[in-house]
């Protein structure tokens, strides 16, 4: 972030209430957030699902969980026990009663340190519209590597450029490869481009979604 002399400002993320959560959580890039929130979550879901074997007894981590978009549409089709990890203690405080499951929980990345130090191992994890906003991704994504248990599933959808959130320039692209980072840590199993008529017309041919594959040794 120094090359571009701009400071971080993850403040953006701190909203008040669901309203405002929803509006940063799926900007509209040439649709809106309602037609973004009814169209993709469903789809995601069914593409997560694909790339992951998913059971009441799975726990997954929903890292960057924003008000609990996916965690609550796993939890309402299979009964899975999801960590939501998010950085703004309003949308975890959100998270809570928009997903309304006593088969989730949210936290700060600092606690899923702490519960992973005394044993926590999940199933699997998710990223969605996270890695592109994170100042230090690449400590993120060794968070996520370290909460996993070997041959663990792990699915990301990620703008192709960087989008950092900062005080003066508004979102940055600091040049840092996202896909190259998970590539050192996880195995890619497949990927792909959300279909067309699910991607707002803004964000075609810039972004991306992939699962990955912890090593099982």
């Amino acid at each position: 972030m120094s090359d571009v002399r701009v400071t971080y400002h993850p403040e953006i993320f701190d909203v008040r209430n669901i309203d405002q959560a929803r509006q940063i959580i799926l900007t509209g890039e040439g649709s809106t957030t309602d037609e973004r929130w009814v169209s993709e979550t469903p789809w995601l879901a069914d593409e997560i699902s694909n790339s992951m074997t998913i059971t009441p007894d799975t726990i997954v981590i929903d890292y960057g969980c924003g008000i609990g978009r996916m965690s609550k549409e796993l939890i309402d089709r299979y009964g899975c026990r999801v960590i939501g990890i998010d950085i703004s203690d309003n949308m975890r405080a959100l998270a809570i009663d928009y997903v309304r499951s006593n088969r989730f929980m949210s936290c700060a990345p600092e606690m899923l340190d702490a519960l992973v130090a005394r044993g926590l191992v999940a199933d699997a994890a998710i990223s969605i519209w996270v890695l592109q906003h994170c100042l230090k991704p690449n400590e993120d994504i060794d968070r996520i590597d370290r909460a996993l248990r070997p041959g663990a599933a792990f699915f990301l959808l990620n703008n192709v450029y960087r989008a950092v959130p900062t005080r003066e320039k508004a979102w940055v692209n600091d040049g840092l490869d996202i896909k190259a980072m998970v590539g050192k840590h996880f195995a890619k199993q497949r990927e792909g481009i959300p279909p067309l008529e699910k991607t707002p017309k803004d964000l075609v041919g810039i972004v991306f979604w992939a699962a990955y594959q912890k090593a099982t040794a």
